[in-house]
């Protein structure tokens, strides 16, 4: 019996090491095949380290502008002073010329004698005669304006009693405003009960002190009332944040309980129950007279206990991440409710301190208001006697004026007559005037072409006269000089070649005009550049380096997609045309606490983040869960990035991954990717 009961035994005990090793292997195999299919991801810590944004490049200097120097006569070069390459001033010898007149000369004079002949023939023809009947239409115009003197006079007697009848109802207004007002101010002055209590030499004095106190204390009050205003402000400003807060908080936990019902732990067991029943199957293993039955019951109980625990595992951890966002939420509710409460503080204090100041103000503003109607009275009393005087002056004005009106009222009569006169001498003007111009007519087309002809003669003799002075000059030591100072760029004409008439003869880059250079840049770095900044002239051996600042960023035609070309703007002593400078742009480089490769920032709508690697212990192993970070870029060169928002040597960032990854997905490490 004994015998059957231990090999009965030790078959169960076989059973279930192989059971468990079988349960093992699957589980390490499902484990690792689960790996296996996971995104494989490259990660480090963030670093200390150093960004760098400097830009380096060169250029060959060219000159901004280029000047074309053009000569309008035929002659012959007799020597050339400049060369190619070389810097000229301004007013310098560029070609020396042989003494002889030139053709252009020679042409010039002959077609001025032919001027000459043509001016004089034309001014021989005979002129119209006009002088006696423009003497007649003076006269007449003399005798006309005479009439149209005597009518204006008659006009303007009527026109100056109009307006004297205007001026006369302006003065009377202007008097009885004058006089209203002098009324009102006389009422105004019976109403006013002046403190007196005070004599003239004190009460200055008083006046001047009780007006400072009364309005230190509004001062004081309206500050006070506006500091009040922005509390308040502030409070309302809260009202929203506290609101989200809040709902936030009731959202999270109903999610939670929801949670929670929709996955109850009925029938899970704890730790507790599974160390109870493997107590208890090890005392039945262990009894007397094990009970074979009961044992196969006690072990499949635990296995089912085994498997709703680690069943309900996820479940728990998703309570307990539940609990973890609620403890923050309630941390951020408290901390808008303590500032409600420190600002309800606030404005209590400053409510009270208006209260306060409410009662020093009234105080110092019943001291204050006698003072003032008692100096406002003496104020209006001054106003009153100038009223008073201008008052009699608006009397006097309206007098003279009415004075005048009767005058001009006497002048005024009949002007029959003189529109009569008017009307005979205007007739006579107008007869001679119409023969005048029957006579003007029969002449003007002729006198019209010979005058533009002789003016245009003139103008043209003037301008020839001009042209053989200024060719004359130029036939002895005759040359070409540069207009402008630069560099030759080029000389179309060596010694003894004849020069072309109106051609160009040399061309000189215009140092004045400024010189530039340029080189290609990558589109990124492009973005860290922009007009007007200022680069850095490097490899310059000179006493003063050149100065040199962005211009232009222009889009590179050789490769549009991916560079730009920098153009910088060049200035210095010893700057020259076809000089190549190296130049380096942006600050030097700066240390930062966490610095991670480019390839470590992710970008969507809700702007920059990293991913880190959060690890999560579990009975069959870590887990490695991808999480979320939003992160702002401080600084950035071609390779790496300062970032805030993660510390250096706090967690692993990943670098880069095999597959597409999201917030909360599990990942793999490389192996030794730290």
């Amino acid at each position: 019996m004994n015998k059957d009961v231990t090999k009965r035994r030790s078959t169960i005990k076989n059973i279930a090491i192989i059971f468990l090793a079988v349960m093992l292997v699957l589980t390490f195999f499902s484990n690792t095949i689960l790996n296996y299919s996971l995104p494989e991801v490259a990660v480090q810590y963030p670093m200390y380290g150093t960004i760098s944004s400097r830009i380096r490049g060169q250029g060959t200097v060219t000159a901004n502008q280029t000047y074309q120097v053009y000569f309008d006569e035929s002659r012959i070069i007799q020597s050339v002073e400049a060369r190619r390459g070389e810097m000229i001033q301004k007013g310098a010898v560029i070609y020396h010329l042989e003494d002889a007149p030139s053709d252009e000369l020679n042409n010039a004079m002959n077609a001025l004698t032919t001027m000459y002949v043509n001016y004089k023939r034309a001014l021989m023809e005979a002129t119209p005669d006009y002088t006696a009947i423009i003497e007649e239409i003076a006269q007449l115009n003399k005798l006309l304006l005479e009439a149209k003197n005597i009518k204006l006079n008659l006009d303007a007697n009527k026109l100056l009693y109009a307006d004297l009848e205007n001026k006369v109802r302006i003065a009377e207004n202007n008097r009885d405003e004058i006089s209203l007002k002098k009324q009102q101010l006389e009422q105004y002055l019976d109403s006013l009960e002046p403190d007196t209590s005070y004599s003239d030499e004190d009460f200055l004095s008083a006046y001047a002190t009780a007006k400072m106190d009364y309005e230190n204390a509004k001062t004081l009050l309206d500050a006070e009332k506006e500091n009040l205003k922005n509390l308040q402000r502030e409070l309302v400003k809260i009202a929203n944040p506290l609101l989200v807060a809040q709902s936030a908080l009731d959202y999270k936990v109903l999610e939670k309980q929801n949670y929670m019902t929709a996955h109850p732990n009925t029938g899970v067991p704890t730790s507790a129950d599974l160390l109870a029943k493997e107590n208890e199957l090890i005392a039945a293993e262990n009894a007397a007279t094990p009970d074979a039955a009961l044992i196969n019951q006690l072990r499949n109980e635990l296995n089912s206990m085994i498997s709703k625990y680690f069943e309900y595992m996820p479940v728990q951890d998703q309570i307990n991440e539940y609990d973890r966002q609620i403890a923050l939420l309630n941390t951020d509710l408290n901390t808008i409710k303590k500032q409600e409460r420190d600002l309800n503080t606030s404005i209590a204090h400053s409510q009270n301190k208006i209260n306060v100041l409410q009662f020093t103000h009234d105080d110092l503003y019943a001291i204050y208001l006698p003072l003032k109607a008692r100096y406002e009275y003496a104020d209006k009393e001054t106003e009153l006697v100038n009223l008073s005087k201008n008052l009699l002056s608006a009397q006097e004005e309206l007098d003279a004026l009415i004075e005048q009106k009767t005058e001009v009222e006497s002048k005024i009569m009949t002007s029959v007559q003189a529109d009569a006169l008017v009307a005979t001498r205007q007739k006579d003007l107008n007869d001679k005037q119409a023969a005048y111009e029957k006579q003007k007519a029969q002449d003007e087309l002729d006198e019209q072409i010979n005058k533009m002809n002789l003016d245009n003669m003139k103008r043209e003799i003037s301008q020839q006269e001009a042209l053989v002075d200024r060719l004359k000059k130029k036939a002895v030591n005759g040359t070409i000089t540069a207009p402008v100072t630069g560099m030759i760029l080029n000389l179309q004409y060596v010694a003894g070649e004849k020069i072309t008439s109106g051609g160009v003869v040399a061309e000189i880059e215009i140092s004045e005009k400024g010189y530039t250079m340029s080189f290609s840049v990558t589109l990124e770095q492009s973005r860290r550049l922009s007009v007007g900044q200022i680069a850095e002239v490097q490899y310059y051996y000179g006493s003063t380096a050149p100065y040199a600042e962005i211009s232009a960023i222009k889009t590179d035609y050789s490769n549009p997609q991916s560079s730009r070309i920098i153009e910088l703007e060049v200035r210095g002593d010893n700057i020259y045309p076809g000089q190549t400078l190296y130049v380096a742009l942006g600050e030097t480089g700066r240390d930062f606490e966490s610095v991670v490769p480019n390839s470590a920032i992710r970008e969507d709508n809700k702007g920059k983040f990293i991913y880190i690697v959060e690890a999560k212990n579990t009975p069959i192993g870590n887990r490695y869960i991808a999480k979320r970070v939003d992160v702002q870029v401080i600084a950035s060169d071609d390779s790496s990035s300062a970032i805030s928002g993660v510390n250096a040597y706090s967690s692993y960032v990943i670098t880069t991954s095999s597959k597409p990854i999201t917030d909360g997905m599990q990942v793999r490490l490389i192996e030794n990717a730290y």
